[in-house]
């Protein structure tokens, strides 16, 4: 599954516009919480996760505003969305696991 990522804040309220009905699932890895959304819960999950990464980029100085947190498979229909945090930054050579994962119920098994 390819990902693309969302380099600013507008382009992901864009894509946020396109997400379709349909039996949608939210996972907080770090809170290892799992919840069943509706369409628009998941649009209202994912505006709140924007602010907040809006707000990492206003407190911390040293993150670039282009820097890219939101990954979503297919942005013109999204069915799956990765989301990381501040901790994902560095210079690891491989990228740590998705903060938040949203995605429809079809796709449950390939977002592991």
């Amino acid at each position: 599954m390819r990902f693309y990522g969302i380099p600013s804040e507008e382009r992901v309220l864009e894509v946020i516009q396109n997400i379709k009905d349909g039996e949608w699932f939210f996972e907080d890895t770090n809170a290892k919480l799992k919840e069943k959304l509706s369409a628009k819960e998941v649009k209202e999950r994912l505006e709140n996760i924007l602010s907040q990464i809006k707000n990492w980029k206003l407190q911390m100085r040293s993150i670039p505003n282009n820097t890219v947190f939101v990954f979503v498979h297919e942005p013109s229909n999204p069915k799956v969305f990765k989301i990381y945090d501040t901790s994902s930054l560095g210079c690891s050579s491989s990228l740590s696991p998705p903060r938040w994962k949203i995605y429809l119920k079809e796709y449950e098994d390939q977002v592991k």
